[in-house]
């Protein structure tokens, strides 16, 4: 059922973000040909290309502003809102709910980083006929075959990020249903709990870390660069699996549509 949940979580982002993914990779592409203008190019060019790279930085800000967005609503709508008279009758757990709003959320918010990434790649005034050749990314290839290490802190580095994602959209979803606890003036006091959430995340660490036992184990785990990550990834995805227990427990137990 879980797949279900995903299948329609992931239509809607596809829905939203189709467009904006395709605009800002586009855009990033007609930069390439209107940013490198010659020394001696006419003010109306430069005017142009000076306009496409605005348009192009506007797009990227809409998009994570977009992106955030869609998290809050998809959740918000979705289990706490009207959607959610509808999603709560289906034979599924609260987990399974938070699970399939999760996953969706962060791989948007994953898309939207990759596709600022991909975005100046294209901008660069690459040779378009060697990255097309076979030979190039077989190279490429081995290169990185030769120091499988590489490939190793690659996937450990996007661990973190997916740990932080993780963590940031918990704090959101807790945020918004203990907002839903209200009876009144609901935004603002999920705005109020989002604050109070993240200083208590602040001192949770701060208190934690300060333990010479827990030090004595990061010394330990943070020996290698591959420890440090893991070790990172670690510390805020325990936090977040408390934050989703208690999202899923004030589903179960507080949920109120009315």
């Amino acid at each position: 059922m879980l797949f279900k949940l995903l299948k329609y979580d992931f239509r809607a982002m596809w829905k939203q973000f189709s467009l904006v993914w395709g605009a800002a990779l586009v855009l990033a592409f007609v930069n390439r040909f209107t940013l490198y203008s010659r020394p001696d190019a006419p003010l109306g060019q430069e005017n142009i290309s000076s306009l496409m790279v605005l348009t192009f930085g506007a797009v990227l800000v809409a998009m994570f502003v977009i992106a955030i967005g869609f998290v809050i609503n998809r959740f918000s709508r979705g289990l706490l809102g009207d959607e959610g008279y509808l999603m709560h009758t289906l034979p599924v757990r609260p987990w399974q709910l938070v699970a399939s709003k999760l996953i969706c959320g962060t791989l948007t918010w994953l898309g939207c980083g990759a596709v600022a990434i991909l975005s100046p790649v294209f901008m660069l005034p690459w040779n378009l006929p060697d990255l097309l050749q076979i030979t190039f990314w077989g190279d490429l290839f081995r290169g990185l075959l030769k120091h499988p290490g590489t490939l190793l802190l690659m996937a450990e580095f996007l661990l973190v990020i997916i740990s932080f994602i993780v963590q940031s959209i918990a704090v959101i979803y807790l945020a918004v249903s203990i907002g839903h606890l209200v009876s009144r003036h609901r935004k603002l006091a999920s705005v109020a709990a989002f604050i109070g959430l993240y200083i208590l995340l602040v001192n949770v660490y701060s208190r934690v870390f300060s333990y010479g036992f827990v030090h004595f184990l990061l010394d330990v785990t943070t020996t290698t660069s591959h420890g440090s990550m893991l070790t990172v990834s670690a510390t805020m995805l325990i936090p977040a699996f408390f934050l989703l227990a208690a999202v899923c427990w004030i589903l179960e137990n507080k949920l109120n549509l009315e």
